[in-house]
């Protein structure tokens, strides 16, 4: 949404998150992407908390060791931001052309955003002009100044360009449509599960009709798994990422139950668009992220939302050698590489 150079053929996301950071590369020479590099390097606990960069150095000196162990030689970088700071919201204004929506966005922005207007920059986009010629449905953007300048400066400290600032939530859904198909009315719920934040958004015929970005994520996960079988971090962190067949059901349980307050954030979602008669109904939930592979929560969720829950792959629809993972199961991997992904599916950087 917030761009800042130009794209080339060769698109590199980079996916800034509180307990990892995330890279993936495509060439989009050819008429299929073609996945160039990927990989990852963990962060420590306390870098990011909320969003929030806690030591600034630390995740410097992550994103060029990411970047050189990766042998990525590509500077300009397309990344993503989410949080308190960034407003997703789709707003009806009076039906004008696209010139004169540039023109009267600033002053429909401060009838729905909480910040001083001049501290956000805005993005929006016309979703539709058919259904009543003189209303439109828009979807505004906003985010915070001082949050893309402290990205931007964050990314050229590590000595890359930050040629696209974009928000999670449109990466993931950019992931999505580029690698499955999508009925015509079908309703999706997109469930990005993060370590402090969990990115929803629920998209129609392409349009995303509701955004918003959930305190429930995958630290609450953890923070009960330590709770409940008396471990520290790091072995829990372990302990979900490969469960023993004698904890599995336990983790299950923990999981299940934690997962209650996420699907008490989708119902409320829902309502809103009960409410708004946009969306009466959810056809399915793609799961994603690095916590989605927790074992109980797809299960969780599909049981109390009653919709098929799947977990995402963003490299299903795109060329790769078979050597590139190694031992690993894309499948496996992919979800954690959803944002990254999407960011760098942007052909040319558009």
């Amino acid at each position: 949404m917030f761009k800042f150079g130009r794209g080339s053929k060769r698109v590199v996301g980079l996916d800034i998150g509180s307990s990892s950071v995330k890279v993936v590369e495509f060439d989009h020479s050819g008429e299929r992407p073609v996945l160039v590099k990927f990989g990852r390097c963990g962060l420590l606990p306390e870098a990011i908390v909320d969003g929030e960069i806690m030591d600034r150095d630390v995740v410097v000196d992550t994103i060029a060791e990411l970047m050189e162990v990766n042998d990525i030689a590509s500077k300009e970088v397309v990344t993503a931001v989410s949080g308190r700071a960034v407003i997703v919201k789709k707003i009806q204004m009076t039906s004008m052309t696209d010139e004169e929506a540039r023109e009267a966005i600033r002053w429909e922005a401060e009838q729905h955003i909480p910040f001083d207007i001049d501290d956000v920059s805005l993005d929006f986009q016309i979703l539709n002009r058919d259904a009543d010629p003189e209303k439109m449905d828009v979807l505004l953007v906003a985010a915070k100044k001082e949050m893309l300048e402290a990205r931007a400066d964050l990314i050229r400290a590590a000595g890359l360009a930050p040629a696209i600032i974009d928000i999670d939530s449109f990466a993931v859904q950019n992931a999505f449509e580029h690698n499955y198909e999508m009925p015509e009315g079908a309703v999706t719920l997109l469930l990005n599960v993060g370590c402090f934040v969990t990115n929803v958004n629920i998209v129609k015929d392409g349009v995303p009709y509701f955004t918003r970005d959930l305190s429930f994520a995958g630290n609450a996960i953890l923070e009960a798994v330590q709770k409940d079988l008396g471990v520290d971090y790091d072995e829990a962190n372990e302990i979900l990422e490969s469960p023993d067949d004698d904890r599995r059901d336990d983790l299950t349980s923990i999981v299940g139950l934690v997962g209650e307050e996420l699907a008490v954030g989708i119902e409320k979602s829902l309502s809103y668009l009960r409410a708004a008669g946009e969306a009466d109904r959810i056809d399915r939930i793609v799961l994603s992220g690095g916590s989605s592979y927790a074992p109980g929560l797809r299960e969780s969720i599909e049981k109390r939302q009653g919709s098929p829950v799947e977990i995402a792959n963003p490299f299903k629809n795109v060329s790769y050698d078979d050597a590139a993972f190694g031992d690993s199961d894309p499948e496996n991997l992919g979800p954690q590489y959803m944002v990254a992904a999407g960011l760098a599916l942007r052909a040319g950087g558009q």
